[in-house]
């Protein structure tokens, strides 16, 4: 069973594990900046056209369903959090790099559809039999990712800013991933201010604003206006 091959969770995250309703509170209340941005793309339907107007939903449940996961990780710590949280995160990054290169190759969206569906059940089944595969799974979503970043920036179906944008929030979350996990050089277990809290917004921001940087990439029109 995947929960007893977890054990104590959010341990490596630095803030100390408490026995009150949310665990780790600081990380389990950043995680809701998914929520947010996943509401927000719900809430922008109207400026979407055509088959975007679909991928918006979708990824909007997907970053729900990522915020209510890290909730249930860092928070409640509950049966199945563990598996929650790691599959909403790796299929929000599945979807971007499988409908991203999809479109810039003029791949039919039904069949970009079945491709993620089908990857998206894979990486269940690995993530039940092989729990601690989560790290090789997002690392090779992410080669996917650059990819189609690639090929759409050559094409000019990305749009610079919103690109920009994404780098840079992805960057320095990254940082403060690494420096706050647990006996980094940010991490206080007992501080209001947590490197791995400030991942969660950031990495929140740097998926919502690639979403936009690759909608020409998904709709294979060209580049995007912002």
């Amino acid at each position: 069973m995947y929960e007893i091959l977890t054990t104590a969770l959010g341990e490596s995250d630095c803030e100390t594990i408490g026995g009150s309703f949310l665990a780790q509170p600081v990380n389990a209340v950043s995680s809701f900046a998914y929520v947010v941005f996943g509401v927000y793309l719900t809430l922008s339907l109207a400026r979407a056209e055509g088959p975007e107007r679909g991928n918006r939903k979708i990824f909007a449940v997907l970053l729900i369903a990522t915020g209510i996961g890290s909730v249930m990780y860092h928070g409640t710590q509950g049966l199945g959090a563990p598996f929650l949280h790691d599959l909403s995160f790796v299929s929000a990054l599945l979807f971007l790099a499988v409908m991203n290169v999809a479109g810039t190759f003029g791949v039919d969206r039904r069949r970009a559809l079945a491709a993620f569906t089908s990857a998206v059940l894979v990486v269940g089944g690995l993530l039940v039999l092989w729990p601690g595969s989560t790290n090789l799974i997002a690392a090779a979503t992410v080669v996917l990712l650059i990819i189609g970043d690639i090929s759409g920036h050559r094409r000019g179906t990305t749009t610079r800013n919103w690109r920009i944008a994404s780098a840079v929030a992805m960057g320095t979350a990254l940082l403060l991933f690494v420096g706050g996990r647990t006996g980094g050089p940010l991490c206080d277990a007992e501080s209001l201010f947590q490197g791995h809290a400030l991942w969660h917004l950031l990495s929140a921001a740097a998926l919502w604003t690639y979403f936009e940087a690759t909608v020409g990439s998904r709709a294979g029109t060209g580049s995007m206006p912002l």
